[in-house]
């Protein structure tokens, strides 16, 4: 892939190692020359100096043929501008922009632009954290919407079938360990004691899912 990425901060930089370790085409633009250094020596992609919203420098870092295109400066505005001109007029078919207030970022979901709301997603889990110390989360999709939660059979759910913890739209059983080996189960599969479920549950129905398990 042919990506370029604005902003050369500790996102950007480590975005832009990451993705030239994989073998992609990456040229990474900010207005200090001086933040190029966190790139170290091993970077083997292209350091465009300048704003990554306006044109010429964008068709310099090769927007016209772009895969994906990033924004992770530390500004908004300059991140929804360079999203929204890489979308509009240069066609990316993929892009995202860091946006920190969540609001703004709701807002441009809705234009089509991926956005990562730090500021939502710290929040959503450190609430997390305090109020469900018991749930061991394994991942968090977007800002923290859907939660990938691993937990343990007991007593009180063994012997029933998984399909009796989902609920449409909020709680999915998607997958099963048992004896060191996972599966997906299907509607009828009957849960062990000391099985472990791998269920994704929006944020919000967590304190169903802990009713369900009686946790």
């Amino acid at each position: 892939m042919e990506v370029v990425i604005m902003g050369c901060g500790r996102v950007g930089s480590q975005l832009a190692n990451l993705l030239s370790m994989d073998g992609h085409d990456v040229s990474i633009i900010d207005v200090d020359e001086k933040s190029f250094n966190r790139l170290g020596k091993s970077f083997k992609g292209n350091k465009i100096l300048g704003f990554g919203y306006d044109k010429e420098v964008l068709e310099k870092a090769g927007i016209e043929h772009a895969d994906a295109y990033a924004s992770v400066s530390p500004g908004d505005n300059r991140n929804i501008i360079g999203a929204l001109i890489a979308k509009r007029e240069y066609r990316v078919p993929i892009v995202v922009a860091r946006i920190y207030d969540p609001v703004r970022a709701i807002v441009y979901n809705k234009l089509g632009i991926t956005t990562i709301s730090p500021t939502r997603w710290g929040a959503n889990k450190i609430k997390e954290l305090i109020c469900h110390s018991d749930i061991n989360s394994q991942l968090s999709l977007g800002n923290g919407e859907v939660e990938v939660i691993e937990v343990e059979v007991l007593p009180p759910i063994a012997g029933f079938t998984s399909d009796k913890i989902n609920v449409p739209g909020e709680i999915m059983v998607f997958s099963i360990t048992r004896l060191g080996k996972s599966f997906v189960p299907v509607v009828g599969t009957v849960m062990n004691s000391g099985d472990l479920l791998h269920i994704a549950v929006a944020a919000t129905a967590i304190p169903q899912l802990k009713r369900i398990l009686g946790l």
